[in-house]
This record gives structure tokens, sequence and C-alpha cells, in this order.
């Protein structure tokens, strides 16, 4: 067959797994690389990152204990996890669904990934949790100076500087294969041109398929979801990869999990309305009754998956001037990483309320009354007053014996004024793509790998069951920046045949 241009291995996607495994084939090998990124520039949704999964790293072993904020005291007993406690907690949360591979492959690679990022200049200001106060995380949450984006901007000189080639606004197409090997992959320039391009290698990162509606109502377990926010952090994960291995014969079987989060309908995670949005106060749905425990807040992937299947996707966040007295007071008790700090104190919530609801954006309302408020934001009056009514006895009580939401949350909502806050769920990223095995190669329905063929990040599956894994915070990053090295390494050892 006759090629355009030949390398030894193609990556396609720009975003951390990526560039790390252009990276690797480029510093460990005398390969030739080759990236295709189909936006204009590299990054994916890696630059929006915030920290890096990671057990037994070099930052770990350097602190000895985890950082924790200033003027709470670290509980007993937090450590940072063994790669075996962080290895079962993968494959304890999937309910044993993980691919045991595809985790021991990632836990114990992962400390590498940090001390590889420190190397191109990445410099990490804390390694701790992601939501304080949970007490089912593991101290895995690496942060980094400048977050997702400044690691991809090194990351990114990193590749330039050890002579990888970067082709953008050129996306894949469709990989060739010969006698059931990759020999190559076909390409579209800018202008629309076919590029047809030798390799003895593909490494799939395009990143999942989380803006591919289609695929999404497919494939998700989550009814509706697909109907759900849109996120500013997809960029363009319409499935190409995932459409382009199955073409040559890869397995879906762990195909469609879906890291969900949610926020204020048409504001962002950090806005005053997420933020009071995300704490534990009162919740109700459309039909104004209380449906769950509030404190489901702490892992935001467990809240969307619990608002998502509520009736229209929504549901409603009650403050009464008492509950919004503690964020203006002590700060937020349920965090969102760097969008909403642990204890970030929040004074804006009434003026963004009224806001919201001058401007009739569905996002938020404020009242003197609780039936003053029902009407506002459209909630059935009498079971939304029966709601609170019983919520208010069970504060009262200091026993949530309807849910069992810890006692120090239950706060009546009595006092004028009354804010109400329309949330939504939404698609962050795709996080179950396509069978792999531990070295990330490409595998049929046999679980028998595809010579020369690679899938990583949101592109590979292995790692969830049926939800984001945030217990061990920071882990789609973290496998995104490591998988990517495992499959560059597999491939040079294939290619030269050792």
């Amino acid at each position: 067959m006759n090629f355009d241009v030949e390398y030894d291995v193609v990556v396609v996607g720009g975003g951390g797994s990526g560039k790390s495994a252009a990276y690797t084939i480029a510093t460990e090998s005398d390969l030739s690389v080759l990236v295709l990124e189909k936006m204009k520039e590299t990054g994916g949704t890696s630059q929006f990152a915030e920290g890096t999964c990671a057990s037994e790293s070099c930052e770990q072993i350097a602190r000895g204990i985890p950082d924790y904020p200033e003027g709470y005291d670290l509980p007993e007993g937090a450590h940072f996890p063994s790669h075996e406690e962080h290895y079962r907690r993968y494959l304890e949360y999937s309910h044993h669904r993980a691919n045991p591979d595809v985790v021991r492959s990632f836990v114990w690679n992962s400390g590498e990934t940090i001390s590889i990022l420190k190397s191109i200049g990445v410099e990490y200001s804390d390694v701790t949790l992601y939501a304080f106060d949970q007490d089912t995380e593991l101290y895995t949450f690496h942060r980094p100076v400048g977050l997702g984006a400044r690691v991809q901007e090194l990351l990114l000189r990193a590749c330039i500087n050890s002579g990888v080639d970067i082709f953008t606004s050129t996306p894949g197409k469709e990989i060739i294969k010969e006698d059931g090997r990759v020999v190559g992959i076909k390409a579209e320039d800018s202008e629309g041109n076919e590029i047809v391009i030798g390799c003895k290698a593909v490494i799939l990162a395009t990143g999942g398929f989380a803006d591919n509606r289609e695929m999404v109502k497919e494939f998700s377990w989550i009814k509706g979801i697909d109907k759900g926010l849109p996120n500013r952090d997809i960029i363009d994960n319409s499935g190409d990869g995932i459409r382009m291995a199955i073409a040559a014969g890869c397995d879906t079987k762990d195909l469609g999990t879906i890291m969900t989060t949610s926020r204020a309908i048409g504001k962002t995670r950090e806005s005053p309305l997420s933020v009071a949005g995300q704490q534990p106060a009162l919740w109700v749905n459309v039909h104004g009754r209380r449906f769950y425990s509030e404190a489901v807040g702490h892992s935001f992937a467990d809240c969307a998956n619990v608002i998502a299947q509520q009736d229209g996707n929504t549901i409603y966040v009650i403050h009464d001037a008492g509950t919004l007295q503690v964020l203006k007071d002590t700060g937020s008790e349920i965090g969102l990483g760097d969008f909403i700090p642990f204890a970030k104190i929040e004074t804006g919530v009434e003026a963004a309320a009224q806001e919201a609801m001058d401007a009739q954006d569905g996002s938020g309302w404020i009242a003197d009354s609780l039936e003053e408020l029902a009407d506002r934001a459209g909630l059935p009056k009498e079971p939304f007053l029966a709601a609170v009514e019983r919520y208010n006895e069970l504060c009262d009580a200091g026993f949530d014996e309807d849910f069992f939401k810890p006692a120090k949350y239950m706060r009546p909502i009595r006092t004028a004024p009354f804010v109400a806050i329309r949330k939504a769920a939404g698609i962050n990223v795709s996080s179950g793509g396509l069978r792999v095995n531990g070295d990330m190669q490409c595998t049929d329905e046999n679980y028998e790998p595809i010579p020369g063929l690679y899938a990583v990040g949101n592109e590979a599956s292995g790692l969830y069951g049926d939800t984001y894994n945030l217990d061990c915070p920071g882990t789609a990053n973290g496998f995104a920046h490591t998988s990517g090295r495992i499959a560059a390494r597999h491939a040079i050892k294939m290619i030269k045949g050792a």
C-alpha cells in the first residue's frame, strides 16, 4: 500500500494521554512519532483537570502525611495509600467490575507519572483529598501549580523539544490493517484532503464520546443524561477513536460509563448559586418532595447520578437565612475541588438569586415566605410545604430517620429570606471506553489483543463499574498520563521486537 508519509507510531489526540504517549516514544526510543489533533490546538480535557491520582509517589514520600486545610485537624488515621490499598479501592468501588489487569497496571505506574511530570517542570502545591470531610476518599490527589492548563503547556513544550511531530486540525479517520495488524491510518487535513499515513502502531487518545449525544443515549445507563447540561470542558470528544477501533475489531464490553457532574442551571460551577446548590441544605425534586440524603453532595459523581434519576433531571436546593449564614460565616461545607474550595466564604447568594429571578433564567428565586417561594419557583405548594415541615421536625429531633443525613448538617428552614436554586445533572467526560488489557492494547471479544492498536485515557475502559470513582480523586487525569506511557512502552517493545 502506498502511504503519503510514514511514522513508527501515530498518536490520535493531543490531550494528556496522547502527549504522554508521544513524549514517552520520543524520549525512550529512537522511533518516530506523530500526533494527530483535530482541534486547532492540543490540550484536550486534561487542560481543565485539577489533580492527578497516584500512590507511593515521590511527593507523598517527601511529605509523609497528607496536606489538610489550615485551621482543621487532620483526621485520625489519615495516610497516603499503598499501591495495594489503591488497587483494592478500584475493585471494591466498581463492585468488582473493574479489570484487574488495567487497575494493577495503572496503580503500580501511577507514582512514576508524578516524577516524570516533575521532570518537565510541573510543581505540586499539595497532596490530599478532593472533597474534605469525605471519609471514603484516599489521599491520592496531587494538585499541580497552575492546574491542568499549566501541565498541558509544559507537556506540549516537552513533546516539541523532544522531536514529536504534531499535525493540528487533522483528525484521524480510519485504521488500516493488513493480515490482522495495524499498518497505518487515514486522516483528513484542514482542507478536507485525505492523508494516508503508514505506521506500526496507533495509540487512540481522542478523549471518549462525551460530546456525542447519540452515543451517550445509546450506551449510558443513566436515562436522559444525554439531555443534561452541556459541559464547557468537553473538547469535541465525539467518539472518533472508538468508532475507528470498533471498525478495526475492538470489543466494547465496558463502553458507556459517564463521569457526571451538576450545577445550577446555566451557571458556572463556581458561581454563588452553584456553590450554595452543592451544600447539604434541603433538597427537593420537581414534585416538592425530599428524596435523598443531601450529604451525597460530597461526591460530585454520585450526586449527579442521584439528580439525573429524578424526574426532569432537576432538583431544587432550598436555603433560608440560617443556612446562608453558614456560608457567610464558615464557608462551604461541601467543596468541589478548585471550583468550590472547602470552607469558601460565599456572601452573594441572595443577590445572585434575585438577579436570576429578575432575568427569569430558571436557576434561582428568592422570597420572604415559603409559600411565595413555591409560587415563584413553580414547586407544587402542598407537598413542598409538607416536605419542609417534616424536614424541620427531623432537624429539631437531631436525627434524620428518613434519609440518615449526618446530624451536623440538619438545620431547619424557617427564617426569611428563602432561596431556591435549580440544579441539573450533566456530562463531564465519558470514562468507559474500549476494552483494553494491562498494556493498553485494544482487545477483541475474546480478550485477544489487536496487534499495533492501543487505547488510552478516556478512550479506554477498565477502572470503573457504572460510576466514576471519586474515592480515588484525580483518577481520570492520572490514568490519562499513566496509560499513555504504558501504551507507548509496549509499542516500543513490540516494534523493536524486544
